[in-house]
This record gives C-alpha cells, structure tokens and sequence, in this order.
C-alpha cells in the first residue's frame, strides 16, 4: 500500500474533498509521482507537522532527493521570513544591505538537479507565502522548461499537504 492510500485511509469522513484530492495531486497530476512525493516534503516541511513529516519521509526512498526536499524546506523556512521582512520594512537602505544570511544550499540546489530543487523551494515558498521566494521559483522553473500546469500542480500539491496538515493537527 502507497503512502498516499496509508494517509487517505486515516483521514476522517470530513476530509473526504482532501483525500480525493491528494490521489489526484500525487498520483494523476502532471507531475510524477515520485517527484511528487519530495515536493510533498518540502511542503510538509513548511507546514511544522511532524508527524506528517515523518510519514511521509519514512515512505520516500531515494536519500539525495528526500534530502534536498528537507534542504529546501529548511533554507526556505530562513527565506520566507527574510524577504517578506524586507518588504514589509519598506526601507531602500534595508534593501541595499547584504542579507548576510548563509544561503549556499542554493547554489548547491541541496545534491539535486537546479530544477528539482527549485520546485522544492517553491513548494516551500507557497506554504511559507512569500510572494518574492515564489515568484523568484516559479519563474525559474518557467525557464528550466516547467509547464504552467507543472507549476499549477505544484501548488495543487502544497495546498493539499497544507490541508493534511491542519487535519492532523485538529
């Protein structure tokens, strides 16, 4: 049994809408769904639910890519607070000055492909809602060849694991 069949069986009859929709985020969406399954850890990651977290990393296989969705999730947890702040601030001389923040995993794009890791952050940055990390991932997963509706499934999958976690936290 999947992981997604695991965690649609625990769900509630409340969360029927939910359930429906995490068989079609990860399992008939436009994004496979192994890719889909690190993106949903990136997401969980966002979201500070253990438990769902935990789940579904014990389900993911593959080490460099479970562990570049963790990366992602935890430079983007530093990413979505900074940048918003430097909106909110709304300071030209703030926006000048280095963030002086350690950010290499970036540029590492955590042991996997720039694409892949960008879809994490997004994943993340989605949750995180932080319209300058999302929009700076959308589009460069526009010019690594992403289709709009890849992008589109990649924020179906955050709001879905989004919802999974509240549920489990209710």
């Amino acid at each position: 049994m999947s992981w997604v069949d695991q965690l649609k069986d625990s769900l509630p009859e409340y969360a029927k809408d939910i359930k429906l929709n995490l068989d079609a985020v990860i399992n008939r969406s436009t994004i496979d769904a192994e890719h889909a399954t690190y993106l949903s850890i990136a997401a969980a990651f966002a979201t500070g639910n253990a438990k769902l977290l935990t789940f579904i990393v014990a389900n993911a296989t593959d080490e460099v890519e479970k562990n570049a969705a963790l990366t992602a999730g935890s430079i983007m947890a530093q990413n979505n607070v900074w940048y918003p702040f430097i909106e909110m601030a709304d300071d030209p001389n703030l926006k000048g000055l280095p963030a002086q923040l350690r950010m290499n995993a970036i540029s590492a794009h955590g042991g996997t492909t720039k694409a892949k890791f960008e879809a994490y952050s997004l994943a993340s940055s989605i949750i995180g809602k932080c319209h300058f990390c999302v929009k700076a991932h959308y589009e460069t997963l526009k010019e690594e060849g992403y289709t709009v509706e890849q992008l589109r499934d990649i924020g179906r999958i955050s709001a879905t694991i989004n919802a999974l976690s509240k549920i489990l936290s209710a």
